[in-house]
Order: structure tokens, then C-alpha cells, then sequence
């Protein structure tokens, strides 16, 4: 008995591995329809989920619902190709999370507050960039790093795209300022959070070189706040070198092209100064 009990069990199904044809069959969309398919079920045991986690007394747990039902719509944009539907669910989730963002206290909430705060800023940019330049971002979620935008579209189009804009500087605003106490710009920013915190800041100093149809002021005015910007998270990686060589952080590339914008918005400031 003592060694019948020592002797290894047998895998469960050994007797049926030589019936097997290969792995069994995966569950993740391959497909845009299998994806479709995935997300409609998913979407529908969510909002069962938001019928009973009530913001009114289940404040994380309907966050966090609400949040998993913006990343299916950004999965599911993944497969997309019409422009106006994606757009169209890009407007969905700005929709469900902006006022999810008015509601929660940044103070009691704060991770909640900031997470929201940087997606709603991505949306709002990834549809400035889908109206503008008429194309989403390039994948991995990266903004494009051209900063001239054609200004011949249509004034309305143009209107849009800079109240977009201007929505994506807010949220930006709001998330950047989250790390500041008392509206002191710390010193240091913890590793955990310093590429995310750049990132925002780059961004933003972006979105302001590409407002459309700005009169002559406002376009110096937004120039000058990007160089600034431009300018401010260049000295941090001075100041903290550990940002382009640390690879949790990895700012060398983006610090590169802010080399490149500081040396190059003097000149485009001076060629708008000057009507040209």
C-alpha cells in the first residue's frame, strides 16, 4: 500500500491526450466579428453589473465597471476602420466617464480621479487627431509627432477639432495638477508615476502647436506655453537623468523630440510674429 501511495497519480485526461488534435480552442476574438461577438456579451453582464453597483453607495465598484466598459469600446476600436464609427466610440466613452470625473472627490478618490482624468485627456486628443489629420493615433497609442496641421478644412470642422483640443488640455490640466500640492510643481515625480506625468505634459504642449484658424495672439500665446512646456521637461530629465535611462520610465525618445521643438518654436514664433 506504501508504495502504491508513492506512486505519481496519472494526469487528468492522459488517457484521452493521444485523441487530442492540439490546444483547445481559444475565447479571444481573432476576428473583428468573433470580437463583436465577445463584446456584446461582455457589454451586457457589465451593465447588469452597473444595475446593482449604483455610483450612490458602490463609488469604486461602479468606477471600476465603468472603466472596463471604455477599454471594451478602446479594444474594440482596435478592429475599426470606418472613421465615423470610430469616432462615434471614441464619443461613447467620453460620454460615460466624463461625468464619472465631475462626480468622484480628487481628494478621496485620487487614483480614480487621475486615471479618468488622462483617459478622458487620450480621448479627447485621439478624436482631435481623427478629425484634424483625418487618422487615429499610430498604434501603441502614440500621438503623431508632426505638429503642422492643415488649416485648409472647413470652419466648423476646424471649430471642433480645437474645442476638442481644448477639452484634452483641460483634462491634462486636471491630471497634471493632481501631482501638485498646494499648486507647488514638486521636485521629483516617483518612478511609478514620472513617465505617465511626462507624458501628459508632452502632450499637452503638443495640442497647443496645433490649434486651428487662432488669430495671430492666441497663436503666439499657445507657442510660447508649449515652449515653456517644451522647456520645463527638458530640465527634469536634466535634473533626473534616470528618466531616459531607467526602462520603467523611458523618456529618451520624447526627450529628444523636445529637444527638437526648443530649438525649432523660436524660429516658427518669429515667422508668426512677423505674418508669415
Amino acid at each position: 500500500l506504501a508504495a502504491r501511495a508513492a506512486e505519481p497519480l496519472p494526469a487528468p485526461g492522459a488517457d484521452q491526450a493521444e485523441a487530442s488534435p492540439g490546444p483547445p480552442p481559444s475565447c479571444a476574438g481573432r476576428s473583428f466579428e468573433a470580437a463583436r461577438e465577445l463584446f456584446k456579451i461582455a457589454n451586457h453582464y457589465q451593465q447588469r453589473a452597473l444595475e446593482y453597483f449604483l455610483l450612490d453607495g458602490w463609488a469604486t465598484e461602479h468606477t471600476r465597471v465603468m472603466q472596463e466598459l471604455s477599454q471594451m469600446y478602446r479594444t474594440i476600436t482596435f478592429w475599426e476602420t470606418d472613421h465615423k464609427r470610430a469616432a462615434a466610440m471614441l464619443s461613447r466613452r467620453l460620454r460615460m466617464l466624463s461625468p464619472l470625473l465631475d462626480l468622484l472627490n480628487p481628494k478621496v478618490y485620487v487614483a480614480f480621479s487621475r486615471q479618468l482624468a488622462f483617459e478622458l485627456a487620450e480621448i479627447c486628443q485621439h478624436l482631435y487627431e481623427l478629425r484634424a489629420l483625418g487618422r487615429l493615433p499610430e498604434k501603441g497609442g502614440r500621438f503623431s509627432q508632426d505638429d503642422d496641421v492643415q488649416e485648409t478644412c472647413d470652419v466648423k470642422v476646424a471649430a471642433r477639432c480645437n474645442t476638442m483640443a481644448q477639452k484634452s488640455l483641460t483634462y491634462y490640466g486636471r491630471f497634471v495638477d493632481s501631482y501638485h500640492e498646494r499648486g507647488k510643481i514638486p521636485d521629483r515625480i516617483d518612478d511609478d508615476n514620472a513617465r505617465v506625468y511626462l507624458t501628459a505634459r508632452l502632450n499637452r504642449a503638443r495640442l497647443r502647436t496645433k490649434m486651428i484658424g487662432l488669430g495671430r495672439e492666441d497663436l503666439i500665446e499657445a507657442h510660447k506655453l508649449a515652449l515653456q512646456e517644451y522647456e520645463w521637461i527638458l530640465g527634469y530629465g536634466r535634473r533626473h537623468p534616470e528618466v531616459a535611462t531607467k526602462p520603467e520610465i523611458g523618456m529618451a525618445t520624447e526627450l529628444a523630440l523636445c529637444q527638437e521643438m526648443v530649438e525649432m518654436l523660436p524660429q516658427r514664433l518669429s515667422r508668426i510674429a512677423a505674418g508669415r
